[in-house]
């Protein structure tokens, strides 16, 4: 579905990423992982289209994404929640959703988005900034499925939340994947990532540094010692 094909990225003249290729299957769940500054955000904006590839090309289901604008992207198919979750903190929950789903008219989808997370068909009506932090997470991802995605991007998926929640968002992802939709999650804590992905890529300095299965990837000594704190 997705094809990164050595892709090469930065912001101006400082180049990020180096060489990249990357895939994402139909109703796939892949993991991407590395530390900060590995690369990972930057790979994310580059293929919903918030900044422009120096070199290389992605595809998604077999036609080019390079040079099209965000907006072009979502209607292929690609949603992207950003790290940090940069929601519309003085709008609602049902107004960040709707404006997840502003190519989509009919409102169908905040149906869906309550079923995945319960906890926000009690808050439709509360303001965004006001939520917990899991709460805010919950409502990122609520909104990026709002478009009805094939693939949706999060990036940093755990990041400040309580274990408990996390493995709460895990379970309510592996429901959106088991409805079809693909994941590409980017992640630093790679045991969560490894729990729901089925195989995944490390990002070191800009390049690609491992790739394969989640159990290939637990047991490879570099990983484990780098990020799984194992030596």
């Amino acid at each position: 579905m997705l094809e990164v094909d050595r892709l090469s990225a930065g912001y101006g003249t400082v180049e990020v990423l180096w060489d990249i290729d990357l895939d994402v299957g139909g109703g796939e769940v892949v993991a991407l992982l590395g530390s900060n500054g590995a690369g990972k955000t930057t790979l994310l904006r580059a293929i919903s289209g918030l900044i422009r590839p120096s070199a290389g090309e992605v595809r998604f289901e077999g036609k080019p994404l390079t040079r099209l604008r965000p907006e072009q992207i979502v209607s292929r198919g690609i949603a992207h929640v950003p790290e940090g979750r940069h929601l519309f903190q003085g709008l609602t929950v049902r107004e960040n959703l709707m404006a997840g789903g502003y190519a989509r008219r009919d409102g169908a989808e905040i149906e869906r988005a309550t079923q995945l997370f319960p906890a926000l068909g009690e808050r439709m009506s509360q303001l965004a900034g006001s939520l917990s932090g899991g709460e805010q997470q919950m409502c990122a991802i609520a909104r990026g499925l709002m478009s009805r995605p094939k693939l949706l991007m999060i990036d940093e998926l755990s990041l400040g939340l309580a274990p408990k929640l996390v493995d709460e968002i895990v379970e309510r992802l592996e429901e959106a994947a088991g409805q079809g939709t693909s994941l590409l999650v980017v992640e630093q804590d790679v045991d969560a990532a490894l729990r729901i992905a089925r195989r995944g890529y490390v990002l070191e300095t800009g390049r690609i540094a491992a790739s394969g299965s989640s159990e290939e990837l637990s047991e490879d000594a570099r990983v484990r010692e780098a990020y799984l704190g194992v030596a």
